[in-house]
């Protein structure tokens, strides 16, 4: 059979293209990094030519992809996609990204990651990085059931058939469900799960195929029997597809797509990018796939159908110039490298095999071997890394990159030593596991590096500029990457609104378990208000049970295993001296609040004694603000994690406001960025329960908060100032203050009295406009900008 040739190449995406499709040859649909989903259209067929319309857009990353088919009430069928946002979004090809979607699905709490539609298109499912996979009903836009027992990130959901929904998780496992919510099998697929598909009528019998992080393709049965496994790819594999033929094609993080006959490469087609995230058959037998040089392409066996000569030859080039670093090859003796005559003298013995040579000017040359052409292709040049001339020391080892990682508050940060040879996401993953860090910060750790690290682009240099992620390169996980598209400006119609704020957000980030063995600790020196073993006891059992919670999914810690501990947490926070000795009891009092499905309320009056504290005092916060901040975080968490603690919440309301606007005054250029994130936190989520649980006093608590959050907008310095600290160089505190203030806005958009003092009494247009944010450079980012406008058009 022939080999695939360039037949398309699709430019238009400002970031990595994640998922493609092409349900007809007619039209093609990609997803990106830049926030943006286009449909391609095809307008010439020979040499296939494609314009892109913009079919959706917004300012977190888009990275997954599916399509309805058409049906009576949509005969174009519907173009599916979602991402970091976590909201799916449903609309017909022939709208546009300044039209509203046609459905729009909320239920997840992370990121999207994986989509898939059944064949006669009447469900969807949905696979998260809030460890759970939801299916969803066509029409009624609703999730009609969770699929149980996940564990960890869903990277693959498989609409199998009419009855049949199978799912690829991080936690190793491959699961069968019914379609009704029942579990049939689970069983180990080895290692993480990237990537799912049906295989039909394959020679070795089996019915699904899966992909890994270690570079393999299984093949299984349904009922769990492994079959075959394909080995070839050097790296993980994300992505996998089938071709009408039933061959299986695969792509990953080795820069290659792989097309498979049996347990055979027959044929490997390495692209000029880092990471091929995704390759999607078409029914004509083409494939697109979509890579991180922002381009998607695709690719055909039919004559016709392959694109122009000079297009293959620029495509040729690109990868014939690509530079490979040479650690990335492992360790080569470059003088004993034989000259371009083994080209000639040597046959491969299989596709893709591997041979490096010294081309006529003294350069390590890399080819692959065709086995449909009978030659040698050349893939690359062998170069030294990009950053090695300014290496840093790191456990007696030499590193381009030593990046600091702060995983808890008041502890040294971690080091992520990283070559710029290696691939992002076997550095991430050997830091997490070497750490016991959740491997759900796999993607976002490996964003970090990629981003920071500025010899990663084959052949290309980063630009340099400010570090995002502060003048230290130092990174927190859970803190959200924002995309780099820039979307037309908000209309008065049609586009989505970003606000109000509609979910209450945790701040969950370190480990219970530490916390406790600081409380063993100080309650040898505590005297009359020592704890009891008992006391001790009940606390233990607690961080036994929130150290084997996921924080990434729902609250769901029973009150049970809380109310005994309760008690001797507050006994801490308000009686131990001195004030610093509570700090461990707050931290674990914030991530029992985050993971309670009903907070247990005593009915004594002692949940006072952490409303009515004396850390949220000017002078504790000037000394040492880290116990205000845990304490803002308790009652973030308070009012994200149950009913039960936002009625708490609401009945101190008068007081933690009051509180936050002691700490406004702190928050300048030179807070921390943790207790800035914090107390913004903290008045977003007061936000959302001023405008959701309406009382008499929610207008006078709104006018405060505006007030409050007027003084922070206007205290944050320019952004990514030259020199600046790292205040300066995150803009998330700002972002959530702003969503605060529109929030309280909007949600008191018909009270004149809320507007008049937002207007006139605190001045939000100065702290919009050209003395604020906009003059700033805040709104040099869309999601400044697009909130700004909705503010402005409600207060007009």
């Amino acid at each position: 059979m022939s080999c695939f040739r360039l037949s398309a190449v699709l430019r238009g995406h400002n970031s990595d293209v994640r998922a493609v499709l092409q349900p007809d040859p007619s039209f093609a649909l990609t997803a990106s990094r830049d926030g943006s989903t286009k449909i391609w259209k095809q307008k010439n067929q020979n040499p296939p030519i494609y314009e892109a319309d913009e079919l959706s857009h917004g300012t977190q990353f888009k990275t997954c992809l599916t399509y309805l088919p058409p049906s009576k009430e949509y005969p174009d069928g519907l173009v599916v996609c979602a991402g970091q946002d976590t909201l799916i979004e449903a609309r017909q090809p022939a709208t546009t990204a300044e039209q509203n979607a046609d459905a729009m699905m909320v239920g997840h709490s992370n990121q999207v990651c994986s989509l898939a539609t059944s064949e006669r298109g009447d469900f969807i499912v949905s696979g998260s990085w809030d460890s759970t996979a939801k299916v969803w009903s066509v029409g009624k836009w609703e999730v009609e059931l969770d699929l149980p027992s996940h564990t960890a990130t869903v990277w693959a959901v498989l609409a199998y058939d009419r009855e049949t929904i199978v799912t690829g998780c991080a936690d190793r496992a491959i699961r069968v469900f019914t379609t009704s919510g029942k579990q049939l099998v689970s069983f180990d697929g080895k290692e993480v799960v990237r990537a799912l598909a049906k295989v039909e009528g394959h020679p070795t019998g089996a019915q699904i195929a899966s992909a890994s992080n270690d570079g393999v393709i299984r093949l299984w049965t349904l009922d769990g029997r492994p079959v075959a496994e394909l080995h070839g790819h050097e790296s993980f594999i994300y992505s996998l597809t089938v071709l009408p033929t039933g061959e299986i094609v695969s792509s990953g993080e080795d820069r290659s797509i792989r097309v498979w006959q049996g347990t055979e490469c027959i044929q490997v087609i390495t692209l000029p990018a880092i990471s091929v995230w995704s390759v999607s058959a078409s029914p004509n037998g083409d494939i697109i796939a979509g890579s991180s040089d922002k381009i998607a392409r695709i690719f055909t066996r039919e004559k016709a159908r392959m694109a122009d000569a000079a297009t293959i030859a620029e495509f040729d080039e690109a990868v014939q110039s690509s530079a490979l670093p040479k650690q990335q090859v492992g360790e080569i003796n470059t003088t004993d490298l034989p000259g371009s005559d083994f080209l000639t003298r040597k046959s491969g013995t299989k596709e893709g095999q591997t041979a490096i040579i010294k081309d006529e000017s003294g350069q390590p040359t890399v080819y692959q071997w065709s086995m449909s052409q009978q030659t040698w292709v050349k893939v690359g040049q062998l170069v030294d890394s990009a950053a090695s001339s300014n290496k840093v020391m790191h456990n007696g080892k030499e590193y381009d990159y030593v990046f600091d990682v702060d995983i808890e508050d008041g502890k040294p940060a971690l080091k992520l030593p990283f070559n710029a040879t290696q691939n992002p996401y076997e550095a991430a993953t050997k830091f997490l596991q070497d750490n016991e860090l959740p491997i759900s910060y796999l993607e976002e750790t490996a964003n970090f590096i990629i981003k920071n690290s500025q010899g990663a682009s084959l052949g290309q240099q980063q630009p340099t500029g400010a570090d995002p992620w502060g003048t230290e390169n130092r990174y927190r996980p859970g803190e959200v990457q924002q995309s780099t598209y820039v979307p037309p400006a908000p209309t008065e119609t049609g586009a989505r609104s970003t606000l109000p704020q509609k979910e209450y957000l945790p701040i969950v980030l370190g480990k219970p378990s530490a916390a406790l063995g600081q409380i063993t600790k100080l309650n040898a020196a505590a005297s009359s208000q020592a704890l009891s073993q008992s006391e001790l006891d009940a606390i233990s059992t607690l961080v036994n049970t929130l150290d084997k919670h996921s924080f990434q999914s729902k609250p769901s810690i029973p009150s049970s295993v809380v109310e005994p501990a309760l008690g001797p947490l507050l006994k801490i926070i308000s009686t131990w001296e001195p004030l610093k000795s509570r700090l461990a009891a707050l931290d674990l009092f914030r991530f029992t609040a985050a993971a309670t499905a009903d907070f247990p309320v005593p009915e004594d009056d002692s949940l006072a004694a952490l409303f009515q504290s004396p850390i949220f005092s000017a002078e504790n916060i000037q000394a040492n603000n880290k116990l205000a901040m845990i304490g803002y975080r308790c009652f973030s968490n308070l009012l994200y994690g149950s009913d039960t603690g936002r009625v708490v919440a609401q009945v101190y309301a008068d007081d933690v406001i009051r509180y936050m606007q002691t700490g406004s005054n702190f928050v300048n250029s030179d807070t921390d960025v943790s207790f800035a994130v914090s107390l913004t936190t903290l008045a977003l989520n007061m936000a959302l329960l001023i405008i959701s649980e309406k009382t008499d006093q929610s207008e006078r608590q709104a006018t405060q908060l505006i007030e409050l959050l007027v003084r922070v907008l206007s205290n944050f310095p320019v952004v990514n100032h030259a020199g600046s600290n790292p205040l300066a160089q995150t803009t998330e505190p700002a972002y959530r203050a702003l969503m605060a203030l529109g929030t309280v806005i909007y949600g008191f958009k018909t009270s004149a009295d809320v507007k008049k003092a937002a207007k006139s009494l605190y001045g939000v247009d100065r702290v919009l406009g050209q003395e604020g944010l906009k003059g700033k450079k805040y709104c040099d980012e869309p999601r400044f900008k697009r909130v700004v406008g909705e503010i402005s058009r409600v207060l007009k």
